[in-house]
């Protein structure tokens, strides 16, 4: 009787049992890979905004001839386009008694903040000095 060589149907059932246990990990993984670059992505997307519409308050500053006074208004702006679902929210205050203001100037800080769902993803704060 001559003997055969290979595999019997029991191991490779066993061998697909194993490597189906040792995939299931992976799988989580891939999904919390995928869920960590959306909100990368979310974060990423925020801070741009947010340092644009700084930017944006700094170049009217500069057209007033560095006069702080006119940036008054608080504003809360829900944004359109490829950033729809984002909004930007811009406080425009006295800042908090301490030694960030020098003596003798204006201050104002300005705290932008953008968020999309209800979660903040990125928020930039400065002050705006006129002497």
């Amino acid at each position: 009787m001559k003997s055969q060589n290979g595999f019997t149907l029991i191991e490779m059932v066993l061998v697909i049992i194993i490597i189906s246990l040792a995939s299931v990990p992976l799988f989580g993984m891939f999904s919390r890979a995928a869920s960590s670059l959306l909100i990368n992505e979310k974060i990423q997307t925020a801070a741009q905004l947010a340092q644009e519409h700084a930017e944006f308050l700094l170049a009217i500053r500069r057209n007033q001839n560095f006069d702080a006074a006119e940036l008054s208004s608080n504003t809360i702006e829900a944004l359109t386009g490829n950033f729809s679902g984002y909004n930007r929210s811009t406080v425009i205050a006295q800042p908090p008694s301490g030694p960030g203001c020098p003596g003798g100037a204006s201050c104002k800080e300005v705290i932008i903040s953008v968020d999309e769902s209800g979660n903040t993803y990125a928020e930039v704060t400065f002050l705006l000095v006129s002497y």
